[in-house]
């Protein structure tokens, strides 16, 4: 193929999950974006993320697409697992408990149209696996899940982006077409042929339906040797995810639309921990102190992160990213547009649609080729 250029803006795990897919492909790859792996800001969602394995269920056409994908990603991680163990993915039994729920949702007969029940080791749970002293949960569900730990992931994420020839400017743009401009002002980079952009920005660029929802999360020394989720009947939800290669167990925590706060709420802290105690017993193996703020737990950190959200959720489509260019007097502009590949938006599901993101990114750079050769 003829190495064409396509710049990609953003390096979460979509970013560079698709990175790595076009690098593969031979395209010429450039991610610009204001933290890379290793940078830890509240709105670098990623490296912050729990990154498991949930299943969602199948009801609308947006929600098959994204089983779609997350169901290509779990056959993609399944394959690295076995290959690249430095990668850190591992699959764990994972459990999740509904305070509301109707069984006949999860019934294996109705795979086709849920496709709930048909992941990997799924089953109904019996009610005396409930956790005990739990009598609000009215149904519980098992299945094979996969766990990461994020930060290691996105850093070798990151190497093999290095290894197929990926660049990497760290920028903070203020508009998406600055991207262009950007990437022609590097000196290595004279030509000025840009096949496509690629928008994997989280939550795009001014875009009215994105939106952030602050989540409160615990970083704890303390092990759990599964993956575990309630969703109450307040619509909250509680997890518990193990992150392999010697990380933390992280447990969540809160969602909470369109709050921009940085501030920790101790309050939150001790009803996260005081859930989780209840969830996953082993967590403190009967050394639960309640005379503790923090139960007996070892907490490494509390922290704020901002998950990208957006109504109607994942963008994932071609259009033309539309930019004003100084003519070569340099008295006036013209106007000139370059195909963009929007994929952002993804909430709490991008490690969970990351590779089938990637896929579909490859497949809408490769059209922007077939357009321009028509």
């Amino acid at each position: 193929m003829n190495r064409t250029s396509v710049i990609i803006v953003g390096a979460g795990v979509i970013g560079l999950s698709s990175a790595i897919r076009l690098a593969q492909r031979g395209y010429r790859v450039t991610i610009i974006s204001k933290e890379f792996p290793g940078d830890f800001h509240i709105d670098y969602a990623s490296p912050w993320a729990g990154a498991h394995f949930r299943p969602v269920p199948s009801i609308k056409s947006e929600d098959r697409l994204e089983e779609t994908l997350m169901r290509e990603t779990y056959r993609e991680l399944e394959r690295l697992s076995a290959i690249h163990p430095e990668a850190s993915i591992q699959f764990v039994p994972g459990v999740e408990y509904f305070d509301v729920a109707d069984p006949a949702y999860f019934d294996p007969k109705l795979t086709q149209e849920n496709g709930y029940a048909s992941w990997p080791g799924f089953r109904v749970l019996e009610p005396w696996e409930y956790p005990q002293g739990h009598g609000s949960i009215k149904l519980g569900v098992a299945y094979t899940a996969w766990v990461l730990n994020s930060p290691v992931y996105l850093r070798w994420l990151e190497r093999q982006a290095e290894k197929l020839g990926v660049q990497f400017i760290h920028r903070d743009l203020a508009a998406l077409e600055e991207a262009v401009f950007v990437y022609r002002e590097q000196e290595y980079r004279r030509d000025k042929s840009i096949l496509a952009v690629v928008n994997a920005s989280g939550r795009g660029f001014n875009d009215p339906q994105s939106y952030p929802s602050r989540g409160q999360f615990i970083a704890v020394a303390n092990r759990c040797n599964k993956t575990v989720s309630h969703h109450w009947s307040d619509g909250s939800t509680t997890v518990i995810i193990p992150r392999p290669l010697g990380g933390v167990t992280i447990i969540g925590g809160t969602k909470e639309p369109n709050n921009w706060s940085h501030s920790i709420s101790d309050n939150a802290t001790t009803s996260i921990l005081l859930r989780a105690a209840a969830l996953c017993p082993e967590l403190l193996m009967g050394q639960e102190d309640r005379t503790s703020p923090t139960l007996g737990f070892d907490v490494r950190e509390v922290y704020i992160a901002r998950r990208p959200m957006r109504h109607g959720g994942l963008r994932l489509e071609k259009d033309h990213l539309v930019f004003q260019d100084t003519v070569e007097s340099g008295m006036k502009n013209e106007q000139k547009s370059v195909p963009v590949v929007h994929c952002y938006g993804a909430g709490p599901s991008g490690y969970k649609l990351s590779w089938g993101i990637a896929d579909r990114v490859d497949d809408l750079v490769s059209l922007c080729i077939e357009e321009s050769q028509a």
